[in-house]
């Protein structure tokens, strides 16, 4: 059997292709990827770079805007995540997407993307004073991401 043909027998778990980045060029996403972020014909998606580990994400939404909400913890507790956990399934409200990070001992951050979707029975002002009440949180943003 050749390569190529024992290629084509073995299940995919991810679509690669190179390309080259350029300042001049954007960068072109091949028509498999696009049909593959496109399921059930969502035609919006956030787009989630990492700085750090230069790690990009594209995740498809239900719609044209997402909020981010940015939460900077002082003193992170070993219930925050619990609390924070709560929070979102007492609002009824689901994450495209979260990451955080601590920087040091006292210093921690707490990102969560939103599609706006999420957002109908529930209001912004709700989810801040919510997050603002966990202990050892300092600072809760929420900014509105839209196409």
């Amino acid at each position: 059997m050749s390569e190529e043909t024992e290629k084509r027998d073995i299940a995919e778990v991810t679509l690669a292709q190179m390309t080259t980045i350029s300042d001049s060029e954007p960068i072109k996403l091949p028509a498999s990827f696009i049909e593959a972020l496109q399921p059930e014909g969502k035609n919006h998606a956030i787009i989630i770079l990492a700085p750090n580990t230069k790690i990009i994400r594209i995740i498809p939404t239900n719609s044209n805007s997402v909020a981010k909400i940015n939460i900077n913890i002082g003193k992170l507790s070993p219930d925050f995540l619990r609390q924070m956990g709560s929070i979102f399934i007492r609002l009824g409200i689901k994450t495209l997407y979260s990451t955080g990070l601590c920087f040091t001992a006292d210093t921690c951050v707490y990102e969560g993307y939103l599609d706006s979707t999420e957002l109908e029975n529930v209001s912004t002002e709700k989810i801040h004073e919510e997050f603002k009440a966990i202990p050892g949180v300092s600072t809760v943003t929420i900014d509105m991401l839209t196409v």
